[in-house]
């Protein structure tokens, strides 16, 4: 049977990731969604009631539903703990709790989320908390309401302030396909604010836009690893190329997104001050609950 390799990562990154990949390891199955849809109908087909012999060697994916469905112990046990068999990581992120408490998962990389506000907009926000002034009901888009970014939204706006005012906000958000579409729209000025992994905030240039990292810190989306028990050479290899100097150099500097390992610097715009909003691992795995 062929061995299979589930990776979703940033889809300004993910091509480049894939055909790398396909390189080391031309006789596996790359199972790689287009869309968080996708991912998630491939979650409930694959991991709802687990076979073994179909499932993927190694799991990439940042979809806080895969915590939920690895609740299931008989799952947890074909995958192997792999503290030890990858770098350690980076110190700086060890010091925000931002290490795995779950000894089958490892952090690969970490995507923040912030703001794309339009340069029009008089008295931009400055904070999450901002947003929450009347005059953003309804001036806010994000994504799908199913991707991880405007779950983690969701979570965040609620753990900061769950009130009337939150909900009647959270009520007013818009959603719009993909992060392209959300970049078009606050540009347009259809809307004043949009949420975007900071890889898509990137591609600003030349547009009324600009970006905000708030001052309660960015979201950050956990890219998790899962490698299983009897996992072939060739899926190994693919495993430790994720966390080689080479592909998270790619990560930080053209995907801007936080590398796992301390010998490669934080993208730019982390640099000088890497403020996440982040408390712990059984913080985070509470947005698996906000998916349907």
């Amino acid at each position: 049977m062929t061995n299979k390799i589930f990776i979703f990562v940033p889809i300004n990154i993910g091509r480049n990731i894939e055909q790398l990949l396909k390189r080391k390891a031309p006789n596996t199955e790359f199972i790689t969604p287009a869309s968080s849809g996708e991912e998630l109908k491939y979650f409930e087909k694959t991991f709802r009631n687990p076979v073994k012999n179909e499932l993927p060697e190694l799991i990439v994916s940042l979809q806080p539903k895969l915590l939920e469905y690895f609740e299931n112990e008989d799952l947890q046990k074909q995958y192997v703990a792999i503290d030890d068999k990858f770098p350690a990581l980076r110190q700086d992120l060890k010091d925000k709790k931002l290490d795995s408490s779950c000894a089958f998962i490892k952090p690969l990389l970490f995507a923040p989320i912030i703001m794309l506000v339009n340069k029009d907009l008089e008295q931009p926000p400055s904070s999450w908390q901002d947003l929450l002034q009347e005059r953003f009901c309804g001036r806010v888009l994000a994504p799908d309401a199913q991707t991880p970014v405007s779950v983690a939204f969701n979570f965040l706006m609620r753990d900061l302030n769950d009130n009337e005012i939150t909900k009647k906000f959270l009520n007013s958000m818009k959603y719009s396909g993909l992060p392209f579409d959300v970049i078009t729209g606050v540009n347009k000025g259809f809307y004043d604010v949009g949420l975007l992994p900071l890889p898509f905030a990137r591609y600003n240039m030349g547009k009324n836009l600009t970006t905000v990292i708030p001052d309660e810190g960015a979201i950050v989306l956990p890219e998790m690893l899962l490698l299983k028990k009897d996992a072939s050479p060739e899926t190994l290899t693919v495993a430790q190329d994720l966390f080689g100097k080479n592909i998270q150099r790619f990560f930080s500097q053209l995907g801007a997104l936080i590398p796992a390992i301390e010998e490669i610097p934080l993208p730019v715009e982390f640099k000088n001050n890497m403020k996440f909003y982040w408390k712990n691992w059984d913080w985070y795995k509470k947005l698996a609950l906000l998916i349907d």
